[in-house]
């Protein structure tokens, strides 16, 4: 078995400047987009190309497939284009492989030369995931963007998609070779509708032959700006509408039954909701941590501990949330597990950073959250209601605790312990973290959580020897003294799997598990429910088939 390679940043390029302000990279010595004007270009090579706006216009969902990111600009254009155009209730995907992604900071410099694209400039840039490995999906209304941070031939792999329109912009052949293989071409044929067409603004002949080598028919066309000709391409065959009529009915109002209700929201699904009052779900907490779950291999569930960590952090921005949490160590293993995570950088060094003097990880961007105010928005305007109604063709067990007792799940292993919150006194005035976590919240610090398994007691009905263990585990790996304040404790359950992973599951054809989020609901559960809806709606998924496959629970044991 091969060793594992560490898990760090994609290596971003080193920009140089060419006349009239073009950027360029200097390892492949080419150019992000055409002197003659970047817009022009995207508009003949790749939308012409490819019939549009034309065919977005015949259906409902429109999938794009582009390789080579760069600067953006093909995106900002396309949806620029589709703003102007799209089809009423239309959607548009538009996935993008970029393996060597750009600082913030360069591509704030490079789209400072394209005004016209300005507004929907601001939009990227404020929710750019920076050169993190793996798939990030981007909400800009009707238009989804995922990006996958990766080399082409693992990020087609990994996709799971059917493309309408391929826009193949990355370095000139000459200067990419593996780019343009054989290899890479089969593995477009192979993800692309009936139909597809594709654009590229190069004509070279060892390109044209593997187009054709794969099915595609190619025409040699009129080139853009200083070159002679380009190719475009397509497949025979016509892509049929395929219209899924969903009513899903959820059981659970946790984080996990509102992560699916706001993915089905996004595409105009109203589900209903199932929720037993007798339940506390573990996510109502007055406050909750969001932060990454760190590994130091670069494994798939690894990315996707990092993707979900920034897609939740841009879902949760417009909530007013507390920034910045501290990780204090437990031990001299953690200290230097800490210190090789951040010499290794997974994340940009505003997200990760340790500090040597006292000893503590700072988890610059991670939050502080108001659980019920999020899932009070997501589940607005939804009926709650207490049985399955008639109407619905699909239900999704999302009810953490309330699977105990469902016969669905009774072959799959599940693990449910007990936590307790506790409200205190502390001087503390930041978030801290340290196998526990302390949360200033107004007068009070929320230290919690234990970790026990069930036992024959009531596991909603706080104990004060929870409250204690809370109180002295505080003390004893971050030194501070705390009382127990007279306010009520909490105490819910939390549910995992063997492998402390996520499942997802498909029980049969009408019924869907969703749940093991253990701790992590709030960074792990908008992401999954995403994927999962993406799936049954037959939409290009948010995260990479080996993912998928490790949280299937017939793979999760």
């Amino acid at each position: 078995m091969p060793n594992p390679k560490p898990l760090i940043q994609c290596t971003t390029p080193k920009l140089i400047w060419r006349e009239q302000g073009t950027p360029a990279s200097q390892h492949y010595d080419d150019i992000y987009f055409s002197s003659e004007g970047a817009i022009s270009e995207t508009e003949t090579v790749f939308l012409k190309a490819c019939g549009l706006p034309e065919r977005w216009k015949e259906f409902d969902l429109f999938t794009i497939c582009e390789l080579g990111f760069g600067s953006g600009a093909n995106f900002l254009t396309t949806m620029k284009m589709w703003q102007k155009t799209k089809p009423k209730q239309g959607r548009l995907h538009y996935l993008s492989v970029e393996k060597h992604p750009l600082e913030k900071s360069q591509l704030q410099k490079i789209l400072v030369s394209l005004p016209e694209l300005k507004k929907f400039t601001e939009e990227l840039i404020k929710i750019w995931p920076g050169p993190v490995k793996g798939f990030h999906r981007l909400h800009f209304g009707d238009v989804t963007l995922t990006l996958i941070h990766d080399d082409a031939s693992d990020a087609l792999d990994e996709m799971d998609a059917c493309v309408d329109a391929w826009f193949l912009d990355g370095f000139s052949p000459s200067k990419n070779p593996e780019m343009w293989s054989d290899e890479i071409i089969k593995k477009i044929y192979h993800l692309s509708a009936a139909g597809a067409r594709l654009g590229t603004f190069t004509a070279a002949g060892s390109v044209k032959k593997s187009l054709e080598k794969a099915g595609f028919k190619v025409n040699k066309k009129k080139g853009f700006g200083r070159k002679r000709h380009r190719i475009e391409a397509t497949l025979a065959g016509k892509r049929l509408k395929k219209e899924i009529k969903l009513r899903p009915t959820i059981i659970g109002a946790g984080i996990a039954g509102a992560s699916l209700t706001l993915a089905f929201k996004r595409r105009g699904i109203i589900p209903h909701i199932i929720h037993d009052k007798d339940f506390i779900a573990a996510s109502h907490n007055k406050i909750a941590l969001v932060k990454p779950r760190l590994d130091l291999q670069d494994r798939p569930e690894s990315r996707f501990f990092l993707g979900s960590y920034i897609y939740a952090l841009n879902l949760y921005k417009n909530y007013s949330p507390t920034k910045g949490i501290v990780q204090i160590p437990k031990s001299n293993d953690e200290i230097t597990r800490f210190k090789k995570l951040c010499s290794q950088s997974p994340l940009p060094k505003n997200h990760l950073k340790y500090d040597s003097l006292e000893n503590k990880l700072i988890l610059g961007e991670s939050l502080v959250i108001s659980p019920k105010l999020i899932i009070h928005d997501w589940l607005k305007n939804i009926d709650l209601g207490e049985e399955i109604i008639e109407e619905s063709n699909i239900k999704f067990l999302a009810a953490g605790f309330g699977l105990k007792n469902m016969p669905e799940v009774k072959n799959i292993s599940l693990r449910f312990s007990r936590g307790q919150i506790t409200s205190a006194k502390a001087n503390l005035n930041s978030a801290l973290s340290y196998g526990g976590y302390a949360i200033p919240a107004g007068e009070q610090v929320i230290v919690g959580a234990t970790h026990n398994r069930l036992d024959e007691h009531h596991p909603f009905i706080p104990r004060k020897s929870d409250d204690i263990e809370n109180i002295n585990n505080l003390k004893k790996f971050t030194g501070i003294a705390a009382t127990v304040t007279g306010e009520e404790s909490r105490s819910s359950v939390r549910v995992t799997s063997k492998n402390t992973l996520p499942i997802i599951s498909m029980l049969n054809k009408d019924t869907w598990l969703f749940t093991g989020l253990g701790s992590r609901g709030f960074t792990f559960a908008p992401l999954l429910a995403e994927a999962i809806v993406s799936k049954i709606l037959k939409e290009p998924m948010p995260i990479g088939k080996s993912v998928w496959a490790k949280f299937n629970y017939s793979s999760a044991d």
